[in-house]
């Protein structure tokens, strides 16, 4: 199994990815999340690739729970939500436990410039 944070494509051309992360989030977690911040768009591999991947964050809780989330059977999508400390999924990157770019790039956002930068939450 791979450790990522939910995401995907957009499902239509004219799809706002501001959506996408919604649709996503629902069907891969079960929350349904209220504003979602964009924090940044990249392209993951410009010299190959031309796919540009934007980067939302968005608060969660127990509230925001409103399906049961796994991922869409009809997709093969077989998802096991996990939820860990933030000083733990650092520390999973550092042992190669988390290898996924996306979820890197988020985690590292998170403690530069998110909710656990220095001087806020730990």
């Amino acid at each position: 199994m791979l450790v990522e944070t939910p995401g995907g494509v957009l499902d239509e051309d004219d799809e706002h990815p501001e959506e996408a992360v919604r649709r996503e989030v629902v069907e891969e977690t079960g929350h349904t999340v209220g504003e979602v911040r964009h924090v940044f768009d990249v392209y993951m591999s410009p010299g190959s690739v031309t796919e540009r991947v934007s980067f939302f964050a968005a608060a969660y809780g127990p509230a925001t729970r409103t399906h049961a989330g796994g991922g869409l059977h009809e997709e093969g999508e077989d998802i096991e939500v996990l939820e860990l400390p933030f000083r733990r999924a650092l520390e999973m990157i550092r042992t190669g436990e988390i290898a996924d770019a996306k979820t890197i790039m988020l985690l590292q956002w998170a403690a530069l410039e998110g909710p656990f930068a220095r001087g806020r939450a730990s």
